[in-house]
């Protein structure tokens, strides 16, 4: 579970990194990678979300028991990573093929 957290969350980051770099001073040279942002910004922003909360519980929700017996249950379903992961990589794919075409 750690290895998926430590991957969502570096993700998480590097989207955070590249909508900070469509915002700042070269931004009018990104004419695919801005475009693709807006479109796809708040999807993965709600993905990552709602993946850490799953992950990540507050301790004031349930008793320490409770949250122990919660943190030892993987709480996703093979499919449900399978799908986290596909829409994950579609849109790293998209952000990749966008900044390379910028570049060009």
């Amino acid at each position: 579970m750690n290895d998926f957290l430590t991957g969502i969350m570096a993700l998480q980051t590097a989207f955070q990194q590249v909508e900070k770099l469509a915002e700042g001073p070269g931004a009018s040279k990104l004419i695919a990678l801005k475009p693709l942002l807006e479109s796809s910004s708040l999807e993965l922003e709600r993905e990552f979300n709602r993946i850490l909360q799953i992950l990540q519980p507050g301790l004031g929700q349930r008793t320490r028991r409770k949250w122990l017996g919660q943190r030892l249950k993987w709480p996703f379903q093979k499919g449900d990573v399978e799908q986290i992961l596909q829409l994950l990589e579609r849109h790293k794919s998209a952000l990749v093929v966008a900044m390379n075409s910028d570049q060009m």
